[in-house]
Protein backbone atom coordinates (compact mmCIF):
# COMPACT_ATOMS: atom_id res chain seq x y z
CA UNK A 1 0.00 0.00 0.00
CA UNK A 2 1.24 3.61 -0.44
CA UNK A 3 1.88 6.18 2.85
CA UNK A 4 0.00 8.19 1.07
CA UNK A 5 -3.49 6.14 1.79
CA UNK A 6 -2.55 5.80 5.23
CA UNK A 7 -1.85 9.31 5.75
CA UNK A 8 -5.00 10.13 4.28
CA UNK A 9 -6.99 7.81 6.76
CA UNK A 10 -5.17 8.64 9.45
CA UNK A 11 -6.00 13.42 8.49
CA UNK A 12 -9.24 12.52 7.55
CA UNK A 13 -11.40 14.71 9.76
CA UNK A 14 -13.58 13.46 12.11
CA UNK A 15 -11.11 11.36 12.34
CA UNK A 16 -12.29 7.62 11.28
CA UNK A 17 -10.98 4.46 13.48
CA UNK A 18 -10.20 1.81 11.03
CA UNK A 19 -8.22 -1.48 10.75
CA UNK A 20 -4.87 -2.04 8.84
CA UNK A 21 -5.24 -5.52 7.33
CA UNK A 22 -1.85 -7.16 7.17
CA UNK A 23 -0.41 -10.25 4.38
CA UNK A 24 0.34 -12.85 7.02
CA UNK A 25 -2.94 -12.12 8.60
CA UNK A 26 -2.34 -9.80 11.98
CA UNK A 27 -4.45 -6.69 11.90
CA UNK A 28 -4.14 -3.83 13.85
CA UNK A 29 -7.06 -1.30 15.32
CA UNK A 30 -6.32 2.50 14.40
CA UNK A 31 -8.37 4.56 17.00
CA UNK A 32 -5.78 7.64 17.67
CA UNK A 33 -4.02 8.73 14.34
CA UNK A 34 -1.32 10.05 17.11
CA UNK A 35 -0.02 6.54 17.46
CA UNK A 36 0.65 6.03 13.76
CA UNK A 37 3.81 6.86 11.92
CA UNK A 38 4.04 6.61 8.42
CA UNK A 39 7.64 6.30 6.39
CA UNK A 40 8.09 6.29 2.73
CA UNK A 41 8.53 1.99 3.20
CA UNK A 42 7.39 1.02 6.41
CA UNK A 43 4.69 2.46 9.48
CA UNK A 44 5.01 2.38 12.84
CA UNK A 45 1.97 1.33 15.18
CA UNK A 46 1.86 2.38 18.92
CA UNK A 47 0.16 -0.51 20.58
CA UNK A 48 -1.57 1.27 23.92
CA UNK A 49 -0.92 0.91 27.16
CA UNK A 50 -4.11 -0.18 29.14
CA UNK A 51 -5.34 2.53 30.99
CA UNK A 52 -3.29 5.62 29.40
CA UNK A 53 -4.99 5.54 25.95
CA UNK A 54 -3.67 7.05 23.42
CA UNK A 55 -0.03 6.25 25.60
CA UNK A 56 1.70 3.52 23.97
CA UNK A 57 3.08 0.27 25.04
CA UNK A 58 5.61 -1.02 22.80
CA UNK A 59 5.12 -0.70 18.60
CA UNK A 60 5.05 -2.82 15.62
CA UNK A 61 6.97 -1.97 11.98
CA UNK A 62 4.76 -3.04 9.72
CA UNK A 63 6.19 -3.09 6.11
CA UNK A 64 3.73 -0.89 3.68
CA UNK A 65 4.42 -3.91 1.19
CA UNK A 66 2.89 -6.24 3.67
CA UNK A 67 -0.20 -3.97 3.81
CA UNK A 68 -3.22 -5.79 2.62
CA UNK A 69 -6.02 -2.70 2.96
CA UNK A 70 -7.89 -0.82 5.62
CA UNK A 71 -11.17 -1.97 6.91
CA UNK A 72 -13.94 1.07 8.40
CA UNK A 73 -14.50 0.61 12.42
CA UNK A 74 -17.35 1.78 14.42
CA UNK A 75 -16.42 4.57 16.39
CA UNK A 76 -15.98 3.51 20.18
CA UNK A 77 -17.33 6.42 23.03
CA UNK A 78 -13.83 5.31 25.26
CA UNK A 79 -11.19 4.09 22.62
CA UNK A 80 -10.52 0.74 23.46
CA UNK A 81 -11.92 -2.37 21.49
CA UNK A 82 -8.96 -4.10 20.72
CA UNK A 83 -8.90 -6.77 18.57
CA UNK A 84 -6.20 -8.64 16.76
CA UNK A 85 -2.59 -7.78 17.75
CA UNK A 86 -2.89 -4.52 19.23
CA UNK A 87 -5.02 -1.44 18.86
CA UNK A 88 -3.33 2.28 18.02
Amino acid sequence: MSPVGIVQALQRRPFEPFRIEVSDGTSYEVRHPELVMVGRRAIVIGVPAEGQYPVYERTETVSLGHVVKLIPLPSSVDGKGKKGKGSA
